[in-house]
């Protein structure tokens, strides 16, 4: 076990870092998550001021 630990001790520990960092990206990413509350409202902010601003975002030019 020693032998084994000295040769992949430090990819083995990589391993369980990445698995760890992917588990909090996907808890923080879920669908109910704060980031992706966050992510939501800045995006339909972003979208609602650039309607304000550009009439309504109908793509149809007036005539």
């Amino acid at each position: 076990m020693e032998q084994v630990m000295k040769h992949y001790g430090s990819a083995i520990l990589a391993v369980i870092v990445l698995l760890a960092l992917g588990a909090i990206l996907a808890v923080a990413l879920s669908s109910d998550g704060y980031v992706a509350n966050e992510f939501k409202e800045a995006l339909t902010g972003f979208f609602n001021n650039m309607n304000a601003i550009g009439g309504g975002g109908t793509g149809t030019p007036a005539v």
